[in-house]
């Protein structure tokens, strides 16, 4: 048996597992992760709440249900987190508008893992709002990256993305509105799971841009994104966009290989933007897909980065404006100056060109579903670029509403809905970690994820660590 402190790279599956025959202690597990968190998170910032005697409380009582032969499923006993934007005891959502608060109620995805028997260890750093990307100068300091401190770990789920790399818990929950589970996902070197729109209710969980926001997990291994999907999901009558139709997938669904598999590459949307360290390893990852008998063949998708990303920001900006608004009219000087801005800019987009931009919306997902017609995923690097460095301040507004956006190519499943996974596809000569990215047809998220762990299985990219954090 394996000591609870040398367990903290383990996968959810492989510590679940040990939990269920009773070779582990939920007790032991929980304070090893609790002792790593308080050596570690001063350094990283993954969290902003860490909840010991509740999660020491809880892994008690795991330990008791497993001694009597109650298993709850792979989450029982078993460490992980929630960004802050999930209502969980303090929720910031990273703004200073916010210190203090502590919500009156739980978000129903953590109710759920809580019903799964996981043990809740605390909530996580992510932009403000899970909007404005993170600074030195920030109310809360920023997360960082596991695998250079002086870079982000890519957000808006930023703690997720480094509390799951460096060993702080074995998944989290965070959420996607852009691209905000796969981006730290690609920047950190672990899994980002993006599934179908509706399919996990954002029931308690603080808005975005409600249209396009979805909850994901982040996790060591597709496996166990599936498995924390798996525990959570299911149709709300709570949440207004959770979907009627739902889905049944487990772990043990991902196995049978790809061979035969379609996988187109739209490298008419990525290409242009993309740099040669991340083309390099993209190609590189194609060429382990075709020889593990997938059918890879080029797929032109007919629109551009910037038509996506202007789509899903003149919706996203509008939406959160019109969250905001209470906000900007009654506690302007407490939101964070980029958040700010970028809230007045969504209070200037006219109607008209909100309405224009969900019916873009709409005929880039009837583009999208025709592609996906003849291919089964669609396979892309996750970001363009490597980790940037943390700036000392905010960025001004032209960074962000651009004729050069940053390329993030998750967007493209956001505006879709679709299932998208981020896998670790290797590192840069930068040392630093880059993911490829299969997105596919909405409610077929298994072919999606089966394609991510056959991979993963293949490539073993999964396995890849950051001396730092031993």
């Amino acid at each position: 048996m394996t000591a609870p402190n040398k367990l903290h790279y383990a996968s959810l599956l492989e510590v679940s597992e040990q939990l269920r025959a009773r070779e582990l202690s939920p007790v032991e597990l929980t304070q090893a992760t609790l002792a790593r968190i308080e050596r570690l998170n001063p350094s990283l910032g993954a969290y902003y709440a860490v909840f010991a005697e509740a999660a020491l409380a809880e892994a008690l009582q795991a330990e008791a249900e497993i001694a009597e032969g109650t298993w709850r499923g792979p989450l029982h006993g078993v460490p992980i987190a929630f960004k802050d934007l999930y209502s969980l005891g303090p929720t910031t959502a990273g703004s200073k508008l916010l210190a203090g608060h502590v919500a009156a109620n739980e978000a129903a995805a953590v109710s759920r893992a809580r019903a799964a028997g996981a043990v809740i260890v605390g909530k996580l750093a992510t932009h403000e709002f899970a909007l404005a990307a993170a600074t030195l100068s920030d109310h809360f300091p920023p997360a960082r990256n596991p695998w250079d401190p002086d870079r982000t770990p890519g957000g808006s789920s930023t703690g997720a993305g480094v509390a799951v790399a460096a060993g702080l818990a074995f998944g989290a929950f965070g959420t996607d509105t852009g691209g905000s589970v796969r981006l730290p996902a690609s920047h950190c070197g672990v899994v980002g799971y993006k599934p179908t729109y509706g399919l996990i209710s954002l029931a308690g969980v603080i808005p975005l841009a409600p249209s396009l926001d979805h909850a994901g997990p982040l996790a060591r291994t597709v496996a166990d994104a599936t498995a924390m999907f798996a525990a959570v999901c299911g149709h709300d009558p709570d949440d207004p966009g959770s979907s009627t139709r739902q889905i049944a997938i487990g772990p043990k669904d991902l196995t049978g290989g790809i061979r035969g598999l379609r996988i187109g590459v739209p490298r008419d949307f990525w290409e242009p933007t993309c740099e040669p360290a991340v083309r390099a390893r993209f190609e590189a990852a194609l060429v382990s897909l075709e020889e593990m008998g997938a059918r890879v063949t080029e797929a032109p998708l007919g629109l551009t980065l910037l038509q996506i990303m202007a789509v899903g920001y003149v919706i996203t900006l509008t939406e959160a404006a019109a969250y905001q608004l209470p906000n900007l009219r009654s506690h302007p000087d407490e939101l964070g100056r980029e958040f700010g801005l970028a809230m007045r800019a969504g209070l200037l987009v006219p109607d008209r060109a909100y309405r224009a931009a969900l019916k873009a919306r709409a005929r880039m997902v009837r583009q999208i579903d025709t592609l996906l017609e003849d291919h089964d995923v669609l396979a892309m690097p996750t970001v363009g670029v490597l980790a940037d460095p943390l700036p000392a301040g905010p960025r001004p507004l032209w960074r962000r509403i651009t004729g050069n956006p940053a390329p993030q190519y998750t967007w493209l499943a956001n505006v879709h809905g679709g299932p998208a996974v981020s896998v670790p596809c290797g590192l840069a000569p930068e040392g630093l970690p880059v993911g490829l990215q299969l997105m596919g047809r909405s409610y077929e998220d298994l072919t999606v994820l089966r394609a991510a762990h056959a991979y993963e299985q293949a490539a073993g990219w999964g396995q890849m660590r950051s001396d730092l954090w031993p």
